[in-house]
């Protein structure tokens, strides 16, 4: 986010859809390991709005349909002030359907790798 924050660059809008989690790896996990998963939880008192703020852009945090609308709307004009505005809409824990469904394989064991094929790395 700091990079972004450039005098001389102009202002853009971005937008993070917050859940609280890394819902593609949690429903793969899911899936594949009988409900079981780990690591995909993220923190909930991180404020990507505030992170924003401490990298001198605009933060905003919205969780309703009215308050993006407004959100957007005078991001567009912050944006013709050359000021960049990081929305951060608040969502639901709701698993939706993956992207893409080739990413929802089970992963399979590599073909011809064995453990005693392996050599350990020289040190230089």
């Amino acid at each position: 986010m700091s990079s972004i924050g450039r005098e001389e660059w102009p202002g853009i809008t971005m937008i993070v859809f917050r859940n609280y989690q890394w819902g593609a790896e949690k429903r793969n996990s899911i899936l594949w390991y009988d409900n079981n998963f780990v690591g995909t939880e993220l923190d909930p008192h991180l404020s990507y709005a505030k992170v924003a703020e401490a990298c001198g852009l605009k933060g905003v945090v919205v969780k309703t349909q009215t308050e993006l609308t407004e959100a957007l709307r005078a991001a567009c004009e912050a944006q013709k002030k050359r000021i960049t505005t990081f929305i951060e809409v608040i969502l639901n824990q709701e698993l939706g359907e993956p992207f893409r469904r080739d990413a929802m394989k089970k992963p399979v064991v590599l073909a011809g790798i064995r453990r005693e094929d392996m050599q350990a790395q020289q040190v230089a």
